[in-house]
C-alpha cells in the first residue's frame, strides 16, 4: 500500500487508522472508525452533495463490515459522473469479492470520462525503482526521479539514459518529493525513514539543496519536529515549502534562513500531500478531501469551496499552470490526471477538466509530475503499493519498468 494510502486513514479525521482489512474488527480500530463516521456525518451536513464524503463514509463502513450500508452510500454516486472508483487496496477490500458490489463499481466505471492515452515520454528499464517523485533541469534538459525502494535520485539525460544522481555517502533515506530550483541552480529532495521498516530510533526527516552545476550534496535541512515528510516545492524568491503528511502540517524555510519553521498551526493542513505556488505567490495544499490556500503571511489555511461535480481530493501531484491547477489523483480511482479551474481571485475552484483519465494502459498508482512546455509529465507507474520497506515487494513479477507520460495541457 503507498505511503499515501497507509496515510490517508490516520490524517482524514486523525483516527490513526490504516486500510488494512477489518475482516474482524478490534475494539480500537472500531472505535476509532465509528469517530471518523461521525465526523463524516458532520461535514455531511455542512456539504450535503459532497461526493467525497460519501465515497468515504462508504469505505469506513466496508472496513466495519456493514455491507449493506456500504453499498447504499456507494450507490448514491451513481449517475453523479464525479470520478469515483473503488481501488483494491483502497479501503475496500472486505467487499472486493462481493458480486453485488462489484456490479455496483462497473456502473460507476462507466460514467467515466474516457481520453485519448497520452504518449510515454521516458521509460527507466529498472523495475524496482518505485519512484514517488520527478523534478526537470531546464537548463541542462534532464530529468531527476526519486526512488523509494533504491534510497536515490537518478538523473536521465536528453537521450534518456538514466544514471545515479546521488551518491550513497548522501545518506538519503526514502526519497520522496523532488523540486528544481532552476534561478539558483538547486535541486531539492524529501527524504524520509519514518515508513522505513528497518527504521530504528528518532524519526528522519530531511531536506537535501544539491547544486545542479555539479551534483554535489549542498547541505541537508533536518525537520525533527515533522512525522512524515512528503512534497516540496519553492516560490519565485527562493522560499521553500515541504509537507508533512503525518501530522497535516506545513514547513517553511526563508531564502535568507538556513533552516525550516512550522508555517501555520500542527495540523492545519490534515493530509497535506501535494504543493503549488500560483504566480501571486500564492500557495495552495492539497487535503485528504480538497484543496486548501494559505495566508502567504501567517500559513492560515482555508479549504477552497467546489461546485457539487467536482472532487478536488485525493491528489498527489498538485502543480500551478495559467490560473488553474493541475492534480494528478490516484486513491478515488486507479489514476487520473485533471485540471482544476480557479475563479479570478483564486478563492475557489469553479470547474474541473479531465486531462488524463484512470484508463490508461500504463496506470500503476501514478504519483507526481513536472510541467515541461505544454505538457505535465507523470510518473504513471509507480508501483508504490508494491513495496514493503524491509520486506521487499508483494508481487515483483507484476512490476514494469517506470514509465513517465507527457500528458497535453492544452
Amino acid at each position: 500500500m503507498s505511503l499515501r494510502r497507509k496515510l490517508l486513514f490516520a490524517i482524514v479525521f486523525a483516527s490513526g487508522l490504516d486500510a488494512a482489512t477489518a475482516v474482524e474488527v478490534d475494539p480500537v480500530r472500531q472505535t476509532a472508525l465509528n469517530q471518523q463516521l461521525a465526523r463524516i456525518a458532520v461535514l455531511r451536513s455542512e456539504r450535503p452533495r459532497d461526493g467525497m464524503l460519501v465515497f468515504v463514509e462508504a469505505m469506513t463502513l466496508s472496513q466495519l463490515g456493514r455491507r449493506e450500508l456500504a453499498l447504499s452510500r456507494l450507490s448514491e454516486l451513481r449517475d453523479r459522473g464525479l470520478g469515483l472508483l473503488p481501488t483494491q487496496g483502497g479501503g475496500f477490500d472486505d467487499l472486493w469479492a462481493d458480486a453485488e458490489f462489484q456490479a455496483l463499481r462497473r456502473q460507476l466505471a462507466d460514467e467515466q470520462v474516457k481520453t485519448a492515452d497520452a504518449p510515454v515520454h521516458l521509460r527507466l528499464d529498472d523495475p524496482r525503482l518505485i519512484p514517488e517523485g520527478i523534478a526537470y533541469d531546464a537548463k541542462r534538459r534532464r530529468y531527476f526521479i526519486g526512488s523509494i525502494a533504491q534510497k536515490k535520485i537518478v538523473s536521465i539525460d536528453v537521450s534518456g539514459q538514466a544514471s545515479d544522481f546521488s551518491q550513497p555517502d548522501d545518506q538519503l533515506d526514502q526519497v520522496l518529493g523532488l523540486r528544481v530550483d532552476g534561478a539558483r541552480d538547486w535541486l531539492y529532495a524529501i527524504s524520509t525513514g519514518v515508513s522505513d521498516a528497518e527504521s530504528t530510533g528518532p524519526r528522519r526527516n530531511k531536506v537535501l539543496r544539491y547544486r545542479l552545476s555539479d551534483g554535489r550534496l549542498d547541505q541537508r535541512f533536518d525537520v525533527a519536529d515533522a512525522v512524515q515528510l512528503n512534497d516540496v516545492t519553492t516560490d519565485a524568491d527562493g522560499n521553500v515549502y515541504c509537507t508533512d503528511s503525518g501530522s497535516g502540517t506545513l514547513y517553511k524555510m526563508a531564502v535568507d534562513a538556513t533552516s525550516f519553521e512550522r508555517f501555520g498551526d500542527v495540523g492545519g493542513v490534515r493530509g497535506a500531500n501535494g504543493l503549488a505556488v500560483a504566480a501571486d505567490g500564492t500557495l495552495y495544499v492539497t487535503l485528504s478531501l480538497g484543496i486548501a490556500r494559505l495566508d502567504p503571511r501567517t500559513g492560515a489555511a482555508e479549504r477552497l469551496p467546489q461546485p457539487d461535480d467536482v472532487v478536488s481530493g485525493g491528489i498527489d501531484g498538485l502543480y500551478w499552470k495559467d490560473g488553474a491547477l493541475l492534480g494528478i489523483q490516484n486513491w478515488t480511482n486507479p489514476g487520473r490526471v485533471i485540471r482544476l479551474e480557479l475563479a479570478a481571485d483564486g478563492k475557489r475552484i469553479s470547474a474541473l477538466r479531465v486531462l488524463q483519465s484512470h484508463h490508461h494502459g500504463a496506470f500503476a498508482e501514478p504519483t507526481t509530475g513536472v510541467i515541461v512546455g505544454d505538457k505535465l509529465m507523470v510518473i504513471a507507474n509507480s508501483h508504490v503499493a508494491q513495496y514493503q520497506a524491509g520486506n521487499g515487494f508483494k508481487n515483483s513479477e507484476t512490476l514494469r519498468p517506470t514509465e513517465v507520460i507527457a500528458v497535453p495541457l492544452r
